[in-house]
């Protein structure tokens, strides 16, 4: 089975009002991030609303996993994904695809105050940090195009799925089976 550990980064949190910015996806025990950048498509420039290749794009990266790891990914990604994948006229793919989502498996088995993937990694001792990016970096990379705050949006989605690969190694022993659905949290 290909395990792939991905996340996106979008300019807000609803499909419907914002604009996807870009796909981060690693290979589970492989040093290969491949990302999928909007403003590498010739749209970007006049037309930033108009995602149609960069969706693509991101479906074709993703498609070749068997199972699919995103922090908060239940909730945010996979439906995010879907609902762009509709607007373009896509299969929905990660409706179909075995997904394994850390922080409900952390919701569901520890006790903790926070589950975001910044607090896991301080609870488990990951050795990297989050890297934080203040809004006005998202607003001007995707209202002005700004390709400084861009490029330190990439290295942010690159950085993630990187230390999510650490913080799931430790949470992988919570894992029951994979089955239809994903994992049984």
């Amino acid at each position: 089975m290909k395990i792939g550990i991905f996340d996106l980064e979008t300019s807000g949190f609803y499909a419907d009002s914002s604009i996807l910015l870009c796909c981060s996806i690693k290979t589970y025990e492989k040093n290969d991030i491949k990302t999928v950048r909007a403003d590498d498509f010739k749209t970007w420039s006049h037309n930033k609303s108009n995602e149609k290749e960069a969706i693509k794009a991101v479906w074709k990266l993703l498609e070749p996993y068997d199972i699919l790891i995103a922090h908060n990914g239940e909730w945010f990604d996979k439906t995010y994904f879907n609902a762009k994948c509709m607007q373009y006229e896509l299969p929905p793919i990660l409706r179909f695809k075995k997904s394994i989502d850390p922080v409900h498996l952390s919701r569901k088995h520890l006790k903790l105050g926070r589950n975001s993937l910044a607090a896991l990694i301080d609870y488990l001792k990951i050795p990297v940090k989050k890297t934080p990016i203040e809004l006005d970096r998202w607003i001007r990379a995707s209202h002005d195009g700004n390709k400084a705050d861009m490029n330190f949006i990439i290295t942010h989605c690159e950085y993630d799925v990187k230390t999510l690969e650490m913080v799931y190694d430790r949470l992988r022993k919570l894992v029951d089976k994979i089955d239809t659905k994903g994992s049984s949290y």
